[in-house]
């Protein structure tokens, strides 16, 4: 999503005031986020998604980014050369991770795109892929299967059960990037799958949708994943001080949910049959 907006032309005018609600972007009816209900989402037999080199060290600093309306991080290559990539479960191609950012509530209000079974969670992850078969992004933008976006919930708890040190390192470093346009790398080395501590990979809802912020193309293979990552107020609460491009504290950063519009959710449930998911071909 916020990958897109550097080439929006309305980027300065755009805030999270009404949630989107104010943005003048022509929209279909494959709009995202939505609201997912698992009682209500078909049952999926597809197989699960492999990630490949998830684990591989990002051995060159991070890049972390206040472009006025998330923290965001540019996806370097690992230090043998390989990009972090997503395929299977019925995709047809193999998605490069180019990104990720954050979307975030306030220190009284929870602030995740996604809600699941009615529950908005405290902040939301997304991690953004695009199909290795367009070179550009424009390509991708005017393509159904331009993108893959992951989704991860993320839930303020005293003290989580599985420590997420990498995540915890990137909050700490967003208050390195309080004011807009400014940027900072993070040193360390860890890999894509150390920030996703705790995640059961294997179960996840999927549905057709779109860029959460504009253009808002209808061009994302969604997957969302109800396990949420826990993670402290400690960190959690270094992106509520982030300001925004009119120097207001951005807060509450999240589009409202969309129609369904009669679209299908899929539901994947961990099965005990299937083989354990890998983040690397064996």
């Amino acid at each position: 999503m916020n990958y897109v907006l550097r080439n929006y032309a309305k980027l300065s005018h755009l805030n999270y005031d009404q949630h989107g609600r104010d943005w003048n972007v022509e929209t279909g009816k494959q709009q995202s986020p939505i609201s997912l209900a698992k009682h209500q989402a078909v049952r999926s037999t597809a197989p699960t998604l492999t990630f490949l080199n998830y684990g591989k060290t990002i051995a060159s600093p991070w890049k972390l980014i206040n472009n006025g309306h998330t923290l965001t991080m540019l996806i370097p290559p690992a230090a043998n050369g390989s990009q972090p990539a997503l395929c299977g479960c019925k995709l047809e191609s193999v998605y490069k991770a180019v990104q990720l950012h954050f979307h975030w509530g306030a220190p009284f209000s929870k602030g995740s795109e996604h809600k699941i079974d009615s529950i908005r969670y405290d902040a939301e992850l997304h991690i953004v892929h695009q199909n290795s078969a367009y070179a550009l992004q424009q390509e991708a933008l005017s393509s159904p299967d331009g993108f893959v976006v992951l989704g991860f919930m993320l839930k303020l708890v005293p003290k989580p059960a599985i420590n997420p040190r990498a995540l915890n390192k990137v909050c700490s470093q967003a208050s390195q990037v309080k004011n807009f346009k400014t940027t900072s790398t993070l040193k360390g080395e860890f890999s894509l799958r150390d920030i996703l501590a705790g995640i059961e990979r294997q179960e996840f809802f999927t549905y057709k949708g779109s860029l959460t912020t504009p253009p808002c193309s209808e061009v994302v293979n969604w997957f969302v994943f109800p396990k949420a990552i826990e993670i402290s107020k400690r960190y959690l609460r270094n992106l509520w001080y982030l300001t925004d491009n009119r120097g207001k504290p951005l807060i509450n950063n999240y589009r409202e949910v969309q129609d369904l519009h009669g679209r299908k959710v899929y539901y994947r449930e961990k099965s005990n049959q299937t083989k354990q998911d890998t983040f690397e071909y064996t």
